[in-house]
């Protein structure tokens, strides 16, 4: 008597792709603070901006230069939302910037 292979039910895989900026950073790629906290997200910026010194910030963020706009470009590939963080010289806009970036990517993802 010859055996007949059964048909294995076939998986079901869904992927769900999320944008960069809602995700973690490597750990290679983490924005290290000066005293020694690592920054992974973008919502961890906005948290640490909350408490924050402006000093501290100053010391990221000059006339010059903005590490954070660096960062958020280089490792979450957000070159929008670090061009209007370049514009802005102060800890409030920054964090209302950032926030205002994530509603938006939020609302956004939802439509899908």
């Amino acid at each position: 008597m010859k055996r007949t292979k059964q048909a294995k039910p076939k998986k079901t895989v869904t992927v769900t792709i999320e944008r960069k900026i809602l995700g973690k950073a490597p750990e290679k790629y983490t924005f290290n603070l000066d005293d020694g906290r690592k920054i992974q997200s973008v919502l961890e910026l906005v948290d640490e901006l909350e408490t924050m010194t402006e000093d501290a910030f100053k010391h990221y963020v000059t006339e010059t230069e903005n590490h954070f706009a660096n960062w958020i470009e280089h490792v979450f590939s957000e070159k929008h939302l670090a061009e209007d963080l370049r514009k802005v010289h102060n800890k409030i806009d920054a964090q209302r910037t950032v926030l205002k970036h994530l509603v938006k990517t939020l609302l956004e993802e939802k439509k899908k």
